[in-house]
């Protein structure tokens, strides 16, 4: 579609190649005798045609501004859609849970002082990050819409739970000072911590209360963890294993990333919605219908290139391999709007060389006045839609838009011809285009094979219809 400078460039472009092509004309036929019978004819017919091309491309204008409009509408809708997700909650990643045990190394330097080697010792702290041995998660995404004002937004409210299992070894460093395995503590990374509703269960095995959780992560180093919560743990020197089953509830938007930090990892998300799209690694199964999805990663550690077991201290990113659902609406109103006015342009020349057929076969005469008021209420049902669709549902939007070209051009165009056929021809010709486009803006993967195939039939009906306009000659 094109806009208003490009919509403008061209009319001036065309304006300035049609006065050349006049004075050209003008001056190589000035001195020949006027034109009679079928040469006449022939003329009058080009001329007419060139002022349907031109009222045409002048539609391009109104159908530039709708447009303007309806980008102006979707762009402000967008910004709502942006807010309201950062209040609701925005896209959730989460990472986790790993387990972070500080511990203390030591360090020589030697230095010379009056010809002696003196030897210092510097004691360090450090932080080591070991992520689980299998982990499982299981995400219930429970889908609803936000409003504001006139605009909603798509979120979900989601149901997290799983199990995570550790296996502790011990790092084998010379200079290893001292293990403060008592002293450990697991972190939840979640991208959003306002979202998080409520921690139902973060547990050791052997554990039947729920323990005190801290915010943050204090990881500020490790990428895709750097925000979440955290609990204090006190394992035993000789408590090399354990598992950790955790249950939470949050709120997002957009979609939810889950981050595969088991040696091998088990990811399983279904939500309410119809419409998911996977991106990053793709599950190894999945299963959609009309009201749900359901899908499955299993996921190893081969797929990603950092250790079960790093420092805290050294930046990392762990975000590299993600398992990612995006919940979208396929089509928006807005997506329709814009697809249907990329058909405008059409629509209104095929009505013009519908009615131009209609002249030459009834020997009458519509004024250009006429011909830019039919397209006048064609390009009044773009606006109409745009509006109405803000406020109820698309097709009764549509239903009730496309009722004013239904009803005002076949009417008009009967009376101004003082035919009620060629009013009735006009009116099925219209609900044909604008069930056809219907279909189209419903369609997502065919639309574009659709409306290829809409261009061949109507061009095979126009040479149908004008295949013996030469008998007229």
């Amino acid at each position: 579609m094109l806009d208003i400078a490009s919509s403008l460039t061209l009319l001036v472009t065309l304006a300035v190649i049609a006065g050349c092509g006049y004075l050209i004309y003008q001056s190589t036929n000035k001195n020949k005798a006027p034109l009679e019978g079928a040469a006449l004819y022939r003329a009058q017919l080009t001329v007419r045609l060139c002022i349907l091309v031109g009222l045409g491309l002048v539609s391009l204008v109104p159908l530039g501004l709708i447009q303007s409009v309806s980008n102006e509408r979707a762009e402000l809708h967008q910004q709502v859609v942006k807010e309201i997700g950062q209040s609701w909650g925005s896209q959730q990643t989460l990472g986790g849970p790993a387990l972070v045990i500080p511990y203390q190394y030591e360090k020589f330097t030697e230095t010379k002082v009056d010809g002696k080697v003196e030897r210092q010792r510097q004691v360090f702290d450090d932080e080591v990050v070991i992520l689980p041995y299998k982990l499982t998660l299981d995400a219930d995404l429970q889908h609803q819409f936000r409003t504001r004002g006139i605009y909603q937004s798509l979120v979900y409210q989601g149901d997290i739970s799983g199990e995570a299992e550790f296996v502790i070894d011990k790092p084998d460093m010379a200079n290893l000072v001292k293990w403060d395995i008592s002293h450990a503590r697991i972190v939840f990374g979640v991208s959003d911590n306002q979202a998080i509703e409520q921690v139902t269960r973060f547990n050791l095995a052997n554990e039947q209360q729920m323990p005190t959780l801290d915010s943050g992560t204090q990881l500020p180093n490790i990428y895709g963890m750097t925000t979440g919560f955290q609990r204090r743990i006190a394992l035993a020197p000789n408590q090399y294993q354990f598992t950790l089953s955790y249950a939470l509830t949050l709120r997002g938007s957009e979609g939810l990333n889950i981050l595969p930090l088991g040696d091998s990892s088990h990811i399983h998300i279904k939500a309410d919605w119809p419409h998911p799209s996977f991106k990053g690694y793709l599950p190894a199964s999945r299963t959609m219908t009309d009201s749900a999805f359901d899908a499955t990663w299993n996921i190893s550690h081969l797929t990603r290139n950092y250790p079960q077991v790093f420092s805290a201290n050294v930046e990392r990113g762990v975000t590299e391999v993600i398992a990612n659902v995006t919940l979208f609406e396929p089509v928006t109103h807005y997506g329709k709007i814009e697809r249907s006015l990329k058909y405008g342009i059409l629509f209104i020349l095929l009505t013009y060389i519908m009615l131009l057929i209609f002249e030459l076969g009834q020997k009458s005469r519509l004024s250009t006045v006429q011909y830019l008021l039919v397209g006048c209420a064609m390009c009044l049902f773009y606006l109409l839609l745009l509006s109405l669709s803000e406020h109820m549902a698309f097709l009764s939007a549509y239903i009730a838009a496309a009722a004013v070209p239904l009803l005002s051009i076949p009417l008009y165009v009967a009376s101004a011809s003082r035919s009620k056929r060629q009013g009735g021809v006009m009116l099925m010709m219209l609900t044909a285009l604008y069930a056809v486009l219907y279909s189209i803006l419903q369609l997502e993967d065919y639309a574009l094979l659709m409306g290829t195939g809409l261009l061949v039939v109507i061009l095979l009906i126009l040479m149908y219809l004008t295949r013996h306009q030469a008998e007229h000659t």
